[in-house]
């Protein structure tokens, strides 16, 4: 309740706030004052309510709180932009509506102001100064994707307090101002960094921060990422049988729930190792990327950069893969224990490569994947509204009401289901596992997973080999899965040159067959000709002789 505010100082605006309401789907209006209060950390207080669009929606926000409480709107974003809670004292002190001893602040239309500050450059200087802690703030809490993925964040309140942060960089650059610095300063800030409507960024400033904001968390996420010290010193050697002893004896790192996220997101990327090879090279590097030795990518035309960093893995026995059709040459090895004898040598990430790129990525809905694991399912699927989607004998059920991608993911693991049946908890979770795979190549979510078991193996005495197991079963079903899929994307329809044989005989017959019926046709017509053509010959042959007759009668008489 407001203490030098009347109770009913909102009386005049009541039909505005509840359009507000209405606006953002709350039950109830947010009050000016308690908007105005919490200026300073609005995009919490707004989460409070279980507003979404936050960012479209301060604006309008705190345009009805001036508005109310008779208040300049550049004080309640004053307080936006520096992260300073206001007090009441403060907002009646300006209240040219409640306050007669208001201090009215004198409104001067200011020229255009042309931007003569380097914002570009304050923001690439904050992306080197902000601590790593700033970032991680704003990962989600429910996030699948690693935290090199702008995905994984939330976008809009980070951008937001980054923003904030230029701002604050701003006022500080400035110094002690005089005049109207600071006014000309926040005109060219709003200018740069927003639309006119000042409710969201101008696109070429969303698209600049995006980009620097991707590159600077491959950078932190590449930071943080340290190497074993024994295994780089093994890779240092080159001891190819301590690195595989390594590997197999520290299986168990893989059961902690990042690292086997990681390996789950690494398989799409590393068709062409080995699992011994996948999982080393995830010692080395935070993400798995594509990578080949330097033959390889030679025979793709591409080449090293310069200072290419290689990553150290075992070579000789790779699989092989055609880059243009994905066609497996060489078959894959998916047990740890077959590598014998192989060299460590460098390999080298295509980050670490140029060239042209020889296939253009193909983008899918989950709509057009949904229609051809319909092909490839061969079973009725029907949507109902229950608990959770299941395959029974002939029929997937699948939950109604949910989201597209959601829809598609249980389809994915009812088809997986129909595959390998779920009797143990570890086949359902291998069977969602290789979803989450596959959701992933199709740049959609990954499904949320019941990582609960990797604990349950961890307390096994045999949970290494059952990990293993695990491992290599999702390596080949994920493969062999996703070679269905494309099958069915990339066939074409055979277009036919000519007709077949069989279709050549056909048509020689329809074509004989319509011959014989016009024959006959026109022997019937023929012959109906020639019999009209006797029955007039006789009536006249008659008439004429019926003439003579009677002419003869007329010469006796």
């Amino acid at each position: 309740m407001p203490t030098l505010f009347p109770d009913n100082y909102e009386k005049a605006n009541i039909a505005k706030r509840k359009k507000l309401a209405r606006n953002l789907k709350l039950k109830n209006g947010l009050s000016a004052l308690d908007i105005a209060l919490h200026a300073h950390d609005i995009f919490d207080y707004l989460t409070g309510y279980g507003v979404e669009k936050r960012n479209s929606a301060f604006v309008s926000l705190f345009q009805y709180a001036a508005e109310a409480l008779g208040v300049p709107y550049e004080i309640i974003e004053e307080a936006f932009f520096t992260q300073t809670p206001l007090s009441e004292e403060e907002l009646f002190a300006v209240s040219y509506l409640f306050n007669p001893n208001a201090k009215i602040i004198d409104k001067q239309d200011l020229p255009i102001v042309p931007i003569t500050i380097d914002f570009y450059s304050m923001c690439l200087s904050l992306f080197d100064e902000l601590p790593a802690s700033f970032w991680k703030d704003y990962v989600k809490a429910e996030a699948l994707l690693p935290e090199t993925k702008l995905d994984a964040y939330d976008l809009e309140k980070l951008l937001q307090a980054f923003v904030q942060q230029v701002w604050l960089k701003t006022k500080d650059s400035i110094g002690k101002a005089e005049g109207n610095e600071i006014e000309k300063a926040r005109q060219m800030f709003l200018a740069y960094f927003y639309r006119n409507d000042q409710k969201y960024y101008r696109k070429e400033t969303q698209d600049m921060l995006l980009g620097l904001l991707e590159n600077k968390l491959a950078e932190q996420v590449e930071e943080d990422f340290i190497i074993d010290a024994h295994l780089q010193k093994l890779l240092d050697e080159g001891d190819s049988n301590s690195i595989c002893a390594y590997v197999i004896d520290h299986l168990s790192d893989w059961l902690d729930e990042k690292n086997y996220q990681r390996f789950l997101r690494s398989i799409p990327k590393t068709k062409n190792l080995s699992l011994m090879n996948q999982l080393l090279l995830l010692y080395q590097r935070a993400e798995a990327v594509e990578s080949k030795e330097v033959h390889d990518w030679i025979r793709e035309n591409r080449t090293l950069k310069n200072n290419a960093e290689p990553v150290f893995l075992f070579g000789g026995n790779q699989q092989k893969v055609n880059s243009e059709t994905g066609e497996i040459l060489k078959e894959k090895q998916t047990l740890l224990t077959q590598i014998t004898h192989a060299p460590i040598v460098p390999y080298f990430e295509k980050t670490e490569t140029q060239g042209k790129e020889e296939t253009k990525k193909i983008e899918t809905s989950p709509k057009e994947v949904f229609a051809i694991l319909e092909k490839i399912a061969n079973r009725t699927i029907v949507f109902e509204e229950r608990e959770e989607s299941v395959l029974e004998d002939h029929t997937i059920r699948i939950k109604a009401n949910q989201g597209e991608e959601q829809t598609l993911a249980d389809l994915i693991v009812c088809l997986l289901e129909k595959e390998k049946q779920s009797s143990e908890e570890i086949i359902r979770f291998e069977n969602e596992s290789i979803a989450s795979i596959v959701m992933t190549v199709f740049c959609f979510k990954p499904l949320p997973l019941n990582l609960s078991l990797l604990t349950q193996l961890r307390s096994m005495n045999n949970g290494k080999v059952k990990l293993q197991q695990l491992f290599t079963d999702l390596l080949v079903r994920s493969d062999n899965f996703l070679q269905k899929i494309a099958a069915h994307m990339y066939e074409k329809e055979i277009e036919q040159v000519r007709p077949t044989l069989e279709e050549e005989i056909k048509r020689a017959r329809e074509l004989q067959s319509r011959a014989m019926d016009n024959v006959a046709t026109d022997k019937a017509n023929k012959k109906e000709e020639r019999s009209e053509e006797d029955y007039n010959l006789a009536d006249t042959l008659e008439k004429l002789k019926g003439n003579s007759e009677s002419s003869e009668d007329d010469k006796t008489d």
